[in-house]
């Protein structure tokens, strides 16, 4: 063959493989364009070399290769064989579609992006393997949130996983709506440090951050950080007009760690929640999702300056709590420049404060909390003892707004109402707010959750200490009666338990319990106020004065139609678009499976049929037709398997 002849046949086969592509896209548009390609040029270039020898198998060529029949004959059964070509890349094409679908992977870029992860994810699936195993928590996972052997398998596994398991240890503490009590206290006790990263790589962030060395921006900054954490690590500085600042700086490496570690925990929950029971108890997908979203948050910087100064406007009205101030040019995704509190710690400092000033703070700093809460909807999530300072003017300043909560109008008002009946044993409301504020399945026994929850309210009123458990028991009985908490809102709770150790510091027996009992009444006084009432009443007034406004106009039109007999009802079981293109799709699928077996049918019919015309020694009319009607039925089979299949994958 010479050099024409085998480019003439190179760009016939990659034109009739982009002719495939184009009938296979109409027949299953799902299917991604060079997927479509790349099996039909594969499945041409190996089937040309049977097809030819099924020619001359057939009579249609010589064994010389030249022309046996008349050329319309050669032309009909050639385009015969290679409908069935197509037939087969369809096939191919189908096998390849049920094994790794479409979408499975990217485009070119992102394979290689992903390529890429993937490698990072081998590795960290092999440390995270050994680190498991090591901490006995494979065989501990069968076992289920509620065992010891778990929670201690659970907390030697975070400890040595590194920078995304100890945040998410730190982030499930929160969440003793879902976890008990046992676990909930291990994972508060989980600290984030880290090794401080090079003075060098923070300095290249800095410098991409900004496009400009440190040295440029700061009168003096400090390349030794004060606080490292495994994510970010804070320097001081001092800016050229001489205020002092923090610089928060995300830690080279951490985003893309976080990553990989995120996508292998929905991996695992994902897996868990198959496997086990507790896990699909617990939503466990859900809520791991969740915390990657909040993670995730975290890691964006400049969410973190929009909550500080969110939480610094609630604060307006309480001088004595105080949050810092962000400077806005300077801070980035990355990088975070804020005033400095300059204090310590309330448990180190508040020893020479002066006992009415303690008292002050400690009412002061529950109240501005419960407001936060209650009133502005905008509160810090994350109120530890550690992110509460002692500031040298003796007032309070709060830290780090990595994570803050949000609850809507109606959902505070519920939970203020809620939460003063929990701290006033009054289980009656309790449940009666319960069932307004969450979803509460509508046959539950209310009288067996009233006593149920009664019996906990009274215990707990007689605590004598509070700690991040402090609403479990509550908590353990909702998940009993099958009742979800939201997340803002188990944050709520379980940012007014996490105050009770410093409420305690500064003002010794003063808990969370008299802080609740002397600052709610007055906190639902001002939910409930005339004014607010009277602005509720005013809009839903409006709203029904705007309904009302269109009663007369509707009520004439019905009478109307009623005095001429044309008033109708028409029940639409089709009105959606989504019902109507559901009935379509059902009813071509049925249609095509019909006409599938039709076909297929016949064409046995002809091929056992002997014919009394012969194309060839060897080829009958009836062959030629059995062809095309198999051609027809196995093509329509195909095109509904891959549609059944993408059907229930959807």
């Amino acid at each position: 063959m010479d050099a024409l002849s085998f480019l003439y046949q190179a760009l016939t086969t990659l034109l009739v493989a982009a002719v495939f592509t184009v009938v296979i896209k109409r027949l299953l548009p799902a299917v991604g364009w060079i997927r479509a390609y790349l099996v039909s040029l594969l499945t041409l270039i190996a089937l040309i070399p049977v097809s030819v020898w099924a020619g001359t198998a057939l009579g249609i060529f010589t064994d010389e290769g030249a022309l046996a029949v008349a050329p319309g004959i050669a032309l009909v059964t050639g385009a015969i064989i290679l409908l069935w070509i197509f037939a087969v890349a369809l096939l191919a094409l189908v096998v390849v579609e049920l094994i790794v679908p479409t979408g499975t992977f990217g485009g070119p870029i992102e394979g290689i992006v992903e390529s890429r992860l993937g490698i990072r994810r081998l590795r960290r699936y092999l440390q995270l393997g050994w680190i498991v195993m090591r901490s006995g928590l494979g065989r501990a996972l069968r076992y289920g949130p509620e065992s010891s052997e778990f929670v201690t398998a659970l907390i030697r596994m975070i400890n040595s996983a590194g920078v995304t398991f100890v945040k998410f240890g730190q982030l499930l503490s929160t969440r003793s709506d879902l976890l008990p009590a046992p676990l909930i206290t291990a994972l508060s006790s989980l600290q984030t440090s880290a090794a401080p990263a090079s003075s060098e790589d923070i300095r290249e962030t800095l410098l991409n951050e900004w496009d400009a060395e440190p040295d440029a921006i700061f009168g003096h900054f400090d390349p030794d950080p004060f606080a490292a954490a495994s994510v970010a690590q804070v320097h001081r500085a001092t800016l050229k007009d001489g205020r002092r600042v923090v610089v928060k700086v995300q830690r080279p490496g951490a985003a893309e760690q976080v990553q990989v570690d995120c996508d292998i925990l929905l991996r695992f929950a994902r897996t868990a929640q198959k496997r086990f029971e507790w896990a699909d108890r617990l939503g466990l997908l859900a809520l791991i999702g969740g915390l990657v979203d909040s993670l995730n948050q975290e890691l964006d910087y400049d969410i973190e300056a929009r909550n500080t100064t969110a939480i610094a406007r609630s604060l307006k009205g309480h001088p004595l709590i105080t949050a810092p101030t962000i400077i806005p040019e300077l801070s980035t995704k990355r990088v975070l420049v804020m005033t400095e509190l300059q204090g310590a710690p309330v448990p180190s400092a508040v020893a020479p404060t002066e006992t009415a000033q303690r008292d002050e703070l400690a009412s002061e700093l529950f109240s501005a909390t419960a407001e936060s809460i209650l009133i502005h909807g905008v509160f810090h999530a994350d109120l530890h003892p550690g992110n509460i300072m002692l500031l040298q003017d003796e007032t309070i300043g709060l830290l780090d707004f990595g994570a803050i909560g949000v609850i809507d109008a109606e959902t505070r008002q519920l939970l203020a109402s809620l939460l003063l009946a929990i701290f006033t044993d009054d289980n009656v409301n309790a449940v009666a707010s319960i069932l307004m504020a969450f979803d509460v399945d509508p046959d539950i026994d209310r009288s067996a959750l009233q006593r149920d929850l009664g019996r906990v309210l009274t215990v707990l009123g007689h605590r004598q200490e509070a700690d991040a458990t402090i609403f479990s028991d509550v908590f353990a009985v909702l998940r009993e009666y099958g009742i979800s908490i939201p997340g803002d809102v188990a944050g709520a709770f379980r940012t007014l338990a996490s105050l009770d150790i410093t409420l305690q510091t500064l003002r010794p027996g003063y808990g969370l319990f008299q802080a609740a009992q002397e600052a709610l009444p007055h906190l639902v006084t001002t939910l409930s106020s005339p004014e607010r009432l009277a602005n509720i009443a005013a809009t839903s007034a409006l709203t029904s004065a705007i309904a009302a406004r269109r009663l007369p106009a509707r009520a004439e039109r019905l009478t109307t139609q009623l005095e001429r007999g044309e008033l109708t009802l028409r029940a639409r079981s089709f009105a959606a678009s989504s019902d109507r293109e559901w009935f379509g799709s059902v009813v071509d699928d049925i249609l095509s499976g019909a006409f599938a077996c039709i076909a297929i049918v016949m064409a046995l019919v002809f091929l056992l049929v002997p014919s009394t015309v012969h194309i060839t020694t060897v080829l009958t009319l009836h062959h030629l037709i059995a062809g095309v009607l198999g051609f027809i039925g196995i093509t329509l089979a195909l095109r509904l398997i891959i549609r059944l299949f993408a059907r229930r994958a959807g």
